[in-house]
């Protein structure tokens, strides 16, 4: 809408009023010097009467200025209506500015401010009345200095308008970034005349941002450093690193046995141990370390100013003393250990990607050494995790496309030689390397998760193969069934052997679940709750490997087992009915039989053979050689 400036409608209003007041006192002379002349002759002639003073005339000139007024008099009234309307969109304008979100000011040309709307006032802590007069320069945080301020106003100058990011303070002295944009406004020669700005407080947008690329960068459960920050420090470490000036050492640490905790106390229970000992190795680091999680229970230490092996070797040592040291977590005293793998820039690599793998490589060689180690990275490492990396996937092949077969090891009874149960054992029947013993895949198939699957694979492919051999009438007493840690603890596991049992149609007394005591030891209380269900189905339980851990037969009785089979390194120290595992020698199985244990088995008696020759064994009149 057009509007009107106040001193033009003025103006206007002023010249219509002389103008109606001129034509009327033009009229009101005419009008009294008509009436003089009628007074003076009353005889005029009618021709002389309507000459330009004749009423004729007059009553015209009347008219003309009675609408002339009613048109000034319309026109005034527009003017008015204008006016109103032009006062009623600037103060809606006002309106609308003073509720905008973001904060506008108007300056004059030399950059004093005329008006600001109430945003900035809110934004600021200002009140309009403190900031007419001053240039927006007055209220610079003075982060970004004169120059700054210099080669915006250049850049307005040349460009018309300018768009950033501006550090102000605020009335209070607080310091706040803002989003700016500024821009000038021009008369019809292209003068400049004014200037606009418009500009939001970004703190809290700022603050977001800050806070989603910390969550990006750490680790919610420790709050360190992840893998994405990893990378970038090391690309900020490598970069125009000199190698034989700058080195660097990476260490990969990785707790041992964590998934014992997670399987026995839950992840509840592992994710306070790694909150643990991530805060106690924190504490281990200087301005020459930093500690980062890859994840799981894997962590990272990189040190920059790497100066030799002996302040490395104290940097370790510490922090296999702060792992070490007991975790008390739900009435659990938890003890970890720590395997260290340690690649060094630039021997090992000059890319963060490549001292990673080969750091990794060397930490699982320092599992493969026996575990709670540490140990440099050497080429020959690689070539192995290499092989360790395709047995994985071979392995995961292998129970795809049935590769894997069953052997089982007889059980002999002590008095009479004869076969009275057989143990499970897996075998790899690889179609190029031919049979591979479990010692060496089943330990790749617990890192890749893979054993749980193949585990229930074992008892579902025994239960069948029992069930088989009871339809065609062969007994061959129990199957002894290893089962690990893993599958022990796993949710719904005394489910999942009702589901076997039922699928093979397998009475449960003919199924003999083995567990290591390591893995009863760790919960107690849940151990006993899901061996005593196991227990109420008919399944036989029993403790493998007895002797091995730290349990006592009184500790064991707490358990309801059916049998222990007992470790032939513990074997000096029985004193009590059981059956023993790893028995080689006769010598053994005399002294055995004198403690009175029921049944042993062992390589001197039978190697692990074939479903087909289990069924010769057992109907062999041919029993094992036993002492006389």
């Amino acid at each position: 809408m057009q509007q009107i400036p106040a001193f033009a409608g003025r103006k206007f209003i002023l010249f219509a009023l002389m103008a109606i007041l001129l034509i009327w006192a033009i009229l009101g002379l005419d009008w009294w010097s008509l009436n003089q002349q009628f007074s003076a002759d009353l005889r005029t002639s009618s021709s002389e009467f309507m000459g330009p003073t004749s009423p004729s005339w007059r009553f015209l000139l009347f008219a003309i200025g009675l609408v002339v007024t009613l048109l000034i008099v319309e026109a005034c009234r527009q003017l008015f209506s204008l006016r109103d309307q032009a006062r009623t969109q600037l103060a809606l304008q006002r309106r609308i500015i003073d509720h905008a979100s973001v904060a506008m000011v108007l300056t004059d040309g030399a950059q004093r401010i005329l008006t600001v709307n109430t945003a900035f006032e809110q934004i600021t802590g200002y009140a309009a009345s403190e900031v007419l007069g001053l240039t927006p320069t007055r209220l610079s945080a003075g982060y970004q200095g004169l120059n700054f301020h210099r080669n915006i106003w250049d850049f307005v100058a040349e460009n018309g308008f300018w768009e950033g990011e501006v550090w102000d303070r605020r009335k209070d002295g607080a310091i706040y970034p803002k989003q700016m944009r500024i821009a000038t406004i021009c008369d019809e020669a292209g003068q400049t005349t004014h200037f606009v700005a418009t500009f939001a407080d970004v703190s809290e947008a700022k603050a977001q941002l800050e806070r989603f690329d910390y969550l990006a960068h750490h680790d919610q459960l420790t709050n360190l450093p992840n893998r994405l920050a990893l990378d970038g420090h090391l690309d900020a470490l490598l970069d125009g690193a000199v190698p034989g000036i700058n080195r660097l050492a990476l260490l990969i640490i990785d707790l041992d046995n964590f998934k014992t905790v997670n399987d026995s106390l839950g992840h509840h229970a592992g994710d306070r141990l790694l909150a643990e000992i991530a805060r106690r190795m924190s504490a281990e680091m200087d301005r020459t370390t930093r500690l980062f999680r890859l994840g799981g229970d894997e962590f990272v230490v990189v040190q920059d100013q790497f100066d030799g092996n002996v302040a490395l070797a104290g940097l370790i040592d510490r922090l296999v003393r702060s792992i070490g040291l007991p975790c008390d977590i739900d009435d659990h005293s938890l003890h970890c250990t720590p395997s260290i793998g340690i690649s060094l820039y630039p021997e090992h690599g000059r890319d963060g990607l490549t001292l990673i793998r080969n750091a990794d490589a060397a930490m699982y060689a320092a599992k493969a050494a026996g575990r709670n180690n540490h140990q440099f990275f050497a080429e020959s490492m690689n070539a192995a995790a290499n092989r360790r990396l395709h047995l994985e996937s071979e392995l995961w092949r292998a129970l795809a496309e049935n590769q894997l077969v069953l052997h089982y090891q007889p059980q002999i009874d002590l008095l009479s030689g004869k076969v009275v149960g057989v143990e499970a054992l897996v075998r790899w029947a690889h179609p190029l390397r031919g049979m591979i013993a479990p010692a060496e895949f089943i330990p790749v198939a617990e890192e890749c998760g893979l054993i749980l699957p193949l585990g229930h694979w074992v008892l579902l492919t025994a239960c069948r193969q029992v069930r088989s051999w009871l339809d065609a009438g062969i007994d061959i007493g129990e199957m002894a069934v290893n089962i690990s840690a893993h599958q022990f603890r796993q949710p719904g596991f005394v489910q999942t052997v009702q589901g076997v049992l039922a699928e093979t149609g397998l009475p449960a007394n003919r199924l003999e679940l083995e567990i290591t005591e390591s893995t009863v030891m760790h919960g107690v209380d849940a151990a006993i709750q899901t061996l005593a269900q196991l227990k109420a189905m008919g399944v036989r339980l029993a403790i493998d490997d007895f002797g091995t851990g730290y349990s006592s037969l009184s500790y064991l009785r707490r358990f309801p087992l059916d049998r222990l089979k007992i470790d032939r390194s513990f074997l000096a120290d029985v004193d009590t009915d059981a059956d023993a595992a790893s028995l080689v020698t006769f010598a053994q199985a005399e002294f055995l039989r004198t403690l009175e244990c029921e049944r042993v088995q062992g390589f001197h008696f039978y190697q692990p053979v074939s479903a087909d020759e289990v069924i010769g064994l057992s109907r062999s009149e041919d029993y094992a050689a036993l002492p006389a």
